[in-house]
């Protein structure tokens, strides 16, 4: 047997797992997870306050903890789009 052959029925195998897991992921179900700059983008959007709705003590903590979410990002040079960029 080649290495050729070798490396085709290797990839033949993979072939066949990656699809086990997609079939098994489509008959019970899946979650897709959220990337660590969609989960800093939720925070931060948990933080928008209607000032309309609430007092303006509450509306500018929010704010400011925009703005401290904002900083930290920027000092670690990471631009996150919705946030800081």
């Amino acid at each position: 047997m080649t290495e050729e052959v070798k490396e085709l029925r290797c990839t033949v195998a993979d072939l066949i797992g990656e699809n086990e897991r997609l079939k098994a992921a489509l008959v019970n179900g899946y979650e897709i997870e959220k990337t660590p700059e969609e989960k800093v983008r939720e925070f931060y959007d948990g933080f928008e306050g209607d000032p309309q709705k609430y007092p303006a003590e509450t509306h500018s903590r929010c704010k400011t903890s925009q703005r401290v979410i904002k900083c930290t990002l920027n000092l670690l040079g990471i631009k996150i789009k919705g946030v800081n960029a």
